[in-house]
């Protein structure tokens, strides 16, 4: 069918000012070449989906969508090719591929028509907001241009709500069940009631679903500065035991268990850096945003932790596995609840730690104490504990490390075995190991400080044994 005639099936169209939208637009001068380019070889191109939605909203773009009626694959590597940058095949069908600007990693995603009309295609997308299409030509030459709209999701973007266009789309695609709530925390747009219905009705195909793909989804919602709200909503739909079906395991732990980890994170939320260690932001901030894989960061598997800790290391370790979350995110997991469990378990009834076993808990916590700490306050507060108390506490820790035991750290040792070799003449063997874990344990309990300093040490332990 030719584009005239697609065009033709559109029922709703609104007529919007083109010149706000286009100074939203990310490298204008290359989406004008890329019109030049397709007008040349006479192809309509649309801007679709996600692009429309945030140039609508004036949000950030990194990324374009763009659909076409002929065979997107072709037209894409051609394009690439002309201007120097990378292609990607991504689907045969619908035919699908990226091209990716290296030098400021926009991407340019084409995609051709999945129905035989556009209005088809657009019927076929997650959600009403992400089914609006601009003509590219019109957008960039005219004043004004014609929203396409046949979802009606121009006016659910105004009353920044979250509709399916049908039921078939959740049906042929139960992700976009997860996928509501990603946008809701996003976008902080409302979840009307037909779309609950819709949700709960269709829970239970959420499993047909690949790790990876809900993977991807879920750690996006993590990443919102205000997760536990929407994973509250995703566990009264039951959409929360779906994904991590174990949700349920922790629910029957005690009374009111699962409402414990979603305060705990909950109250993480609410004050990532306790106001005690304000000084200290600009580390925790470093620590907290470090990336262990492309749009993964610590932060965020914090607060899976948090989530999951009830249920225990093992089950944490396996959830993280089947989520397909990556080795650093798994020995990070297995870190932060170790380094809280021992944390909790050292602080007694008056909610005091001794130095002594601070230091130990520092040294043996290694580069990520700090989650480990972060997580024990989060779980403090949230058993409603003496707060002043806890505060006071998560200071001494800090301070501990950033001023005593993590300079010592990063010094390393005051001497080797090479040095008690040649002092002392000690033939190489396990005594050397316990003379330098003395000299350490006594640097670490800060009664030496310099090379001098560790070779009497060492002396007199030789003397001694």
């Amino acid at each position: 069918m030719g584009q005239e005639n697609a065009l033709g099936q559109i029922m709703k169209m609104h007529s919007i000012p083109s010149a706000p939208l286009r100074q939203n637009l990310p490298q204008s001068q290359l989406i004008r070449q890329l019109h030049a380019f397709a007008e040349k070889r006479g192809i309509q191109l649309y801007l679709v989906g996600g692009s429309v939605r945030d140039l609508l909203l004036n949000r950030p773009i990194a990324d374009l969508d763009l659909a076409l009626a002929g065979d997107a694959i072709t037209f894409a590597k051609a394009f690439a090719a002309k201007i120097g940058e990378a292609f990607v095949k991504l689907e045969e069908q619908p035919p699908t591929a990226r091209i990716v600007i290296r030098e400021t990693q926009l991407t340019l995603d084409f995609a051709g028509f999945r129905a035989e009309t556009l209005e088809g295609d657009l019927r076929l997308r997650d959600l009403t907001i992400n089914a609006m299409v601009l003509d590219l030509s019109s957008f960039l030459t005219k004043p004004m241009v014609n929203l396409i709209n046949p979802c009606n999701g121009f006016a659910d973007l105004k009353a920044r709500t979250l509709r399916f266009p049908s039921e078939g789309v959740v049906i042929d695609d139960p992700l976009r069940l997860l996928r509501v709530y990603r946008f809701a925390a996003q976008l902080r747009f409302e979840i009307p009631e037909a779309t609950i219905n819709l949700i709960r009705r269709h829970k239970n195909r959420l499993p047909q679903v690949s790790s990876e793909r809900i993977r991807d989804e879920l750690t996006k919602i993590l990443n919102v500065k205000n997760a536990t709200a929407y994973l509250r909503r995703m566990d009264e739909t039951r959409i929360l035991s779906q994904i991590i079906p174990e949700i349920e395991e922790i629910r029957g732990l005690y009374q009111n268990a699962l409402d414990h980890s979603l305060i705990a994170l909950e109250m993480f939320e609410s004050e990532l850096i306790p106001d005690t260690l304000e000084s200290y932001q600009p580390h925790i901030e470093a620590y907290l945003r470090e990336e262990l894989v492309s749009d993964l960061c610590r932060q965020q598997i914090l607060k899976l932790a948090l989530l999951l800790h009830e249920g225990g290391i093992e089950m944490a370790v396996r959830i993280t596995n089947r989520l397909r979350l990556g080795r650093k995110a798994t020995r990070l997991m297995r870190c932060l609840l170790q380094n809280n469990l021992y944390l909790m378990g050292l602080i007694d009834t008056d909610g005091q730690i001794e130095r002594q076993a601070m230091t130990r808990f520092l040294r043996k916590a290694g580069d990520d104490w700090l989650g480990g700490l972060l997580l024990s306050y989060a779980n403090l507060r949230a058993s409603q504990g003496n707060i002043h108390q806890t505060d006071a506490l998560i200071k001494q820790i800090a301070n501990l490390y950033y001023h005593e035991i993590g300079p010592i750290m990063e010094r390393g040792r005051l001497i080797t075995g090479d040095d008690i070799l040649r002092t002392f003449g000690v033939a190489p063997g396990i005594k050397i190991g316990r003379i330098l874990q003395h000299i350490e344990d006594l640097q670490f309990e800060g009664k030496i400080g310099t090379p001098e300093e560790a070779l009497e040490a060492a002396r007199t332990f030789l003397e001694r044994y």
